[in-house]
């Protein structure tokens, strides 16, 4: 790993660095890339930390992140503390656990300047080497040209990658050029429990905050960067049906019960027919958008499939179909069944109980309660037309509402000029197609606007297993927060504060 350094001073002197640079973008740019080593073992301490926020055995593993994490921010002289967010009930158990601690940072070096809130997340997915990791999850491995373990791409690595920024500032003997605000919490991908608490409770941290910024997610392909200005909601439920106290054993039972597992069956195929269309009312209402933005949007249809594999598309291959389709319109996911046999042996059980889980992607025109009813009064019908004697239930699990960005603003004015300057590209203007809790509920308790800056392509990060970004990936993600920084602060200067 590459030799550290006490103060940016001996690393300009080091490194011959020039004292007055025509462009200091360009600057900034070497320093990243000669702390290419530097930056990767900061990456991998933190993904050893096994942050699983889903699992209770891993909470003193997620305190010891939040520690380490910590230390960090006030390396970097930010003034940054740990807040208690209270108890959490485990769902299954019912056990009550503390929940860990949420991160606040200030970094202010000029009042006059303008303050950007960051907001990021340590926790991360479950990993398990058994689900079909090439290597050890929570054991960051560099194999070729990328980087392998859980984060790298979606939580951890663009996290680093502001910490990354705002060392390179101080390693080419420049100020900062805006002030920073951190808001870094441990429940992401736990439904953030606690966000909205603390965002109220200390709103005194957040009153000079001109937007927020969140980089997350990734590109639409490997070729073109984006910038997100918003995203559908989604409602997210489980559909139980229970036929009996107990499981039974079909070489003893069968043919005399009706059995659950049947009229799950029955239910979910009313949900959706083959075209993956919606079968219900009140639901496919889409939100209006100038078609023309999918006209210029760069994106391979055919691309996108042949990467995955896919016999044959929807929307007969048509791009601008297929976006809508993903930006805008309602759809409906079915993501497994609880309670039958997951087991690769012949086992001959008939489950009591079984649980359908699937969620309802909703554009920004729609709301969780129009969703629900429609969902309940169609399902209602499809079980009086079955007749069956079990019991049916619908329960809504997570609510996360829909977001929109303000595009027309100095933020993404400067995330666009930053975009170019790292990637040498415009990026696309995109609506994501998946659901962002964090954007909503800070947009929801702060009034800001919110720009969303994926830095992993297409092919790198979002994968369930063998998540990756590539090396030269994850150091221009470093660049494109340290461009961003800069135009930021010029742009606020041409449009001042009212």
């Amino acid at each position: 790993m590459s030799q550290r350094f006490n103060n940016s001073t001996e690393y300009v002197r080091q490194r011959n660095l020039p004292t007055i640079p025509i462009n200091p973008l360009i600057r900034l740019f070497e320093v990243i890339l000669m702390k290419r080593e530097c930056y990767i073992n900061d990456l991998w301490e933190l993904v050893g930390h096994e942050t699983v926020s889903s699992r209770d055995d891993t909470r003193d593993k997620m305190d010891h992140a939040i520690e380490w994490l910590l230390k960090r921010l006030v390396a970097l002289n930010v003034l940054a503390f740990g807040e208690h967010m209270g108890m959490q009930i485990l769902p299954d158990s019912l056990k009550i656990i503390r929940m860990p601690k949420i991160i606040i940072g200030v970094l202010k070096n000029n009042l006059e300047k303008r303050t950007i809130l960051v907001y990021g997340n340590l926790d991360v997915e479950e990993a398990l080497i058994e689900d079909g990791w090439v290597t050890d999850p929570f054991v960051m491995t560099e194999v070729g040209n990328f980087l392998y373990g859980r984060g790298v791409a979606l939580d951890k690595g663009p996290l680093m990658c502001w910490l990354n920024a705002i060392q390179a500032y101080r390693d080419a003997g420049l100020c900062l050029p805006i002030n920073i605000v951190f808001v870094i919490e441990s429940m992401a991908h736990s439904g953030s429990l606690g966000l909205q608490d603390v965002l109220q409770q200390r709103i005194s941290f957040f009153r000079e905050v001109s937007c927020v910024v969140i980089a997350t997610r990734r590109w639409q392909n490997n070729i073109t960067p984006c910038i997100v200005y918003g995203s559908r909601g989604l409602v997210y439920y489980n559909l139980e049906v229970e036929c009996a106290n107990r499981s039974l054993s079909s070489c003893e039972h069968c043919g005399t019960l009706y059995e659950a597992l049947p009229d799950l069956f029955y239910l979910l195929s009313a949900l959706v027919d083959c075209e993956m269309h919606i079968l219900f009312e009140d639901s496919m209402e889409t939100f209006q958008i100038d078609r023309n933005v999918f006209r210029f949007t760069e994106f391979n249809y055919q691309e996108f499939g042949h990467c995955l594999d896919v016999q044959d598309l929807p929307h007969k291959a048509q791009k601008q179909a297929a976006l809508a389709e993903n930006w805008i319109a309602p759809h409906l996911s079915i993501h497994g069944i609880e309670g039958g046999n997951t087991e690769s042996s012949a086992r001959f059980i008939i489950p009591h109980k079984v649980i359908g889980k699937f969620s309802i992607s909703m554009p920004p025109n729609q709301n969780s309660e129009q969703i629900t009813n429609a969902l309940q009064q169609h399902l209602g019908d499809m079980w009086v037309r079955r007749g069956s004697p079990n019991k049916m239930k619908l329960c809504e699990k997570l609510v996360v509402p829909p977001w929109s960005g303000s595009c027309d603003t100095p933020e993404y004015q400067a995330a666009f000029r930053a975009m170019t300057h790292t990637y040498q590209l415009n990026p696309n203007f995109i609506r994501d197609g998946g659901a962002l809790l964090a954007p909503s509920v800070i947009q929801h308790c702060l009034k800001k606007n919110v720009l969303v800056l994926p830095i992993a392509r297409n092919d790198c990060g979002g994968s369930p297993v063998n998540e990756r970004i590539s090396v030269p990936n994850y150091l221009m993600g470093t660049q494109l927060i340290t461009a961003f920084m800069w135009e930021y602060a010029k742009r606020s200067v041409e449009s001042p504060r009212n």
